[in-house]
């Protein structure tokens, strides 16, 4: 029995329903139980099941909790899974299966991989994500999915996620059995939460397994990490939520100087990327104190690129007025 996963949160009707639609067409027999956690959305789930035949919407399972985000969210079903679920399969309720996705994630599962992952692409942008990363699968085909499905090594996975990661969380799924009581940190909300998952999972002893040809589009939803906008508070939370995560990476996973250096040049854009948002929260008359504090206490020095960033702001403004 496969267990789909499905954090919930949106403003724009429709999405949910197409994500459920992807589900309810995989090619193949798949027993299924979805678990949509409603993270009290405006548009509430029950709202989004129409035109989904009623053997399907016998098994799905809607959940609600306070508003906390995805890893919380995703937490609450796993905890919430009966013992006959064997198989985790991940999908943002804004994104949408390929018809074959499921019938690939079984395939790996039966010749004994514990976690799959598959190409996929966001709406906005020109290439795949694993052309973005140059990620290819270090492994043999696995037999029987027509070059579709192929191993890959755990370490050379491992250092690919810290580097750039290319695995998406909707095109994810695992073995039930080994994720074990390893969950979604609580700690992290816009940003890292799902890095830091598989990461806790890969220093076990999982078998990885890929699709290589596109089985997710992923949509442009509520995301707090994807779509944000800049200069506002939620940018400069995130900033912090991915300052954090970096400096976790930074502690627990990375093995070798240049994982190192990769951590540290990334915390380095942040703290650009900080002051930029804060001159734009300045400019619209916000100080989100609680904050500015909460970074400045892991990134002291950030403040120095803050006459950067002031000045970048006035240029743009002269550019407005000129325009």
């Amino acid at each position: 029995m496969i267990g789909v996963v499905i954090p919930y949160f949106q403003r724009k009707p429709g999405l949910l329903n197409r994500a459920l639609c992807s589900v309810a067409v995989q090619a193949g027999q798949h027993p299924l139980r979805v678990y949509i956690v409603d993270d009290s959305s405006p548009i509430p789930a029950e709202t989004e099941l129409a035109g989904l035949s009623e053997d399907f919407k016998q098994n799905i399972v809607i959940m609600r909790q306070p508003n906390g985000g995805p890893g919380i969210a995703r937490n609450l079903a796993l905890d919430t899974m009966p013992d006959d679920i064997d198989c985790v399969a991940f999908l943002d309720s804004d994104d949408a299966w390929g018809k074959d996705h499921l019938n690939n994630v079984t395939a790996a599962m039966a010749a004994g991989a514990d976690f799959y992952f598959a190409e996929h692409q966001r709406e906005e942008d020109a290439q795949c994500r694993f052309a973005q990363c140059g990620f290819r699968p270090d492994g043999a085909a696995i037999e029987g999915t027509r070059d579709a499905v192929f191993w890959c090594d755990a370490g050379t996975l491992f250092r690919a996620i810290l580097m750039r990661s290319p695995v998406g969380t909707s095109t994810v799924a695992l073995r039930r059995s080994k994720i074990g009581e390893t969950r979604f940190p609580t700690w992290l909300r816009a940003a890292g939460e799902d890095t830091i998952f598989w990461l806790d999972l890969l220093n076990g002893d999982l078998k990885p397994a890929c699709g290589v040809n596109l089985e997710v589009a992923y949509g442009s939803g509520v995301s707090v990490f994807n779509h944000r906008t800049w200069g506002n508070v939620a940018a400069l939370r995130t900033n912090l939520d991915e300052m954090q995560s970096q400096l976790h990476l930074r502690k627990h996973f990375a093995r070798d100087s240049a994982l190192l250096a990769q951590t540290k040049a990334h915390c380095r854009e942040l703290d650009k990327d900080f002051c930029g948002n804060l001159m734009g929260c300045i400019r619209r008359g916000q100080w989100p104190a609680a904050l500015v504090f909460a970074y400045l206490q892991h990134r002291p020095g950030a403040w120095l690129h803050l006459p950067a960033a002031a000045l970048r702001g006035v240029r743009q403004k002269i550019q407005s007025f000129s325009s």
